[in-house]
């Protein structure tokens, strides 16, 4: 409907600005108003009609999974990194050198966070647990919710 509103005032606009320049075939308010009504509902109607609907939108568990997919790639990219995976709520990154703990604890404290935040639906509190291993060892684990923050740390 805003289409049509936009396409009237804009076809009068020029019509009624045609009406006060010499020598343009627009001469009488007549004129105006018989061109004018039936050009704008032509052109209302085809730039309805032209440009594509919109797609209806996709559900927030749809997004969620692309998000995950991508938060997987994402996460795969990280400088060390050797393999990751994104299960569930379960976040598993395997390093290829030792790193600092406090490194890990970084490293996994903005990944939870990035990923609680991406997988959240519908406002839920959403609790994403990050586990990082270093060669296949064990080495930092943490939980963290949306609600509250960082919840449950372990260091082996």
């Amino acid at each position: 409907m805003l289409i049509y509103i936009a396409t009237f005032a804009g076809v009068f606009a020029v019509l009624i600005f045609l009406k006060f320049c010499e020598g343009s075939p627009i001469r009488s308010w007549l004129a105006v108003f018989l061109v004018g009504l039936p050009l704008a509902v032509a052109l209302g109607w085809y730039f309805n009609h032209a440009f594509p609907q919109k797609g209806a939108t996709l559900p927030q568990s749809a997004k969620a999974d692309a998000y995950r997919l991508e938060l997987e790639r994402t996460f795969r990219r990280i400088d060390g990194v050797d393999s990751a995976s994104f299960r569930d709520k379960t976040i598993e990154m395997n390093f290829r050198a030792d790193k600092p703990t406090a490194d890990l604890r970084q490293i996994a404290l903005d990944s939870g966070g990035a990923a609680a935040w991406f997988v959240k639906t519908n406002g839920d509190s959403v609790q994403i647990t990050v586990h990082l291993t270093v060669q296949g060892r064990d080495r930092y684990e943490m939980t963290y919710d949306t609600a509250k923050g960082l919840i449950d740390q372990h260091e082996y």
